[in-house]
């Protein structure tokens, strides 16, 4: 818009100012209205911003090594926390693991869980690992407590296991489409 008020305003200008031929001011006007577009950078509409996010394969690589990092270490945690926590957190590493193996295999599942991989499961993860430390200091001076925070921790299973689902439900959309289209068009062709 800028470069079109800019434009409308030099033509006008050279025109009635400066009292051109209307073809010259017309052809300098455009020219300033290429030359304003080369400066003044556009503003990215929010459907471009989303279509056009490139991951690289550093990224996936760098997601990947953050997520058997993850796992690698709620592994580890799993041996250190109490007994009736034990379980649920040998199911969060394993969902960690499969997260990693979607992200590995389809970067689409990297867009899905750039956030959670970068904000939230470092996050569980140290939460974890803490409440292991803590366990086995106060299991026999804060059993109350120390329950009560392995009931909130047990709570992140189902959260990891939704976006666990949700690579796997991003996978099948793809298979899907892809299978709709090739049904379509076979079906063309066979008519």
């Amino acid at each position: 818009m800028l470069a079109a008020a800019l434009s409308a305003a030099v033509f006008l200008g050279l025109f009635f100012g400066a009292q051109l031929v209307w073809w010259l001011a017309l052809a300098l006007a455009v020219a300033v209205y290429g030359a304003v577009l080369l400066i003044v950078r556009r503003r990215r509409r929010a459907d471009e911003i989303v279509l056009g996010a490139r991951v690289t394969q550093a990224d996936v690589q760098a997601a990947g090594e953050a997520l058997r990092d993850s796992a690698e270490r709620l592994d580890k945690a799993a041996a250190q926390v109490p007994e009736a926590d034990r379980e649920a957190v040998e199911e969060m590493a394993r969902h960690v693991w499969s997260i990693r193996e979607n992200v590995l295999e389809d970067a689409d599942d990297y867009r899905l869980t750039r956030r959670f991989i970068g904000s939230y499961l470092p996050n569980i993860v140290k939460s974890v690992e803490t409440y292991a430390q803590l366990a086995s200091k106060a299991a026999r001076s804060q059993p109350e407590r120390l329950a009560a925070v392995g009931k909130q921790i047990r709570e992140y299973g189902p959260v990891l296991e939704h976006i666990d689902q949700a690579c796997i439900e991003n996978d099948f959309a793809a298979l899907e489409s892809e299978v709709d289209a090739l049904g379509a068009q076979l079906s063309r062709r066979i008519r």
